[in-house]
């Protein structure tokens, strides 16, 4: 996945599957909150739960807030960097 496909989900609740460090696939049900470059990591999807990298993503789609249980506010607050 690219930086440009990913950025459609920043600010929505998505269903997302990926291979972690093992290979095993994991799969969340998280609002997007940015999509950023790490140099010599390539791109991440930061997401509430996770920081995920976009080449082990296999699948990412968006899903309703009400039908997941996620309040509103989690979705509009912004995630600080520290």
């Amino acid at each position: 996945m690219l930086l440009n496909e990913a950025r459609v989900y920043i600010g929505k609740v998505c269903e997302i599957v990926w291979h972690d460090r093992k290979g095993v696939e994991q799969n969340s049900v998280s609002p997007v909150y940015d999509v950023t470059f790490v140099p010599l990591y390539g791109g991440y999807l930061v997401t509430n739960s996770d920081d995920i990298r976009l080449d082990k993503i296999v699948r990412l789609a968006a899903v309703e807030a009400s039908s997941v249980g996620v309040e509103k506010e989690s979705i509009v607050r912004s995630r600080v960097a520290a």
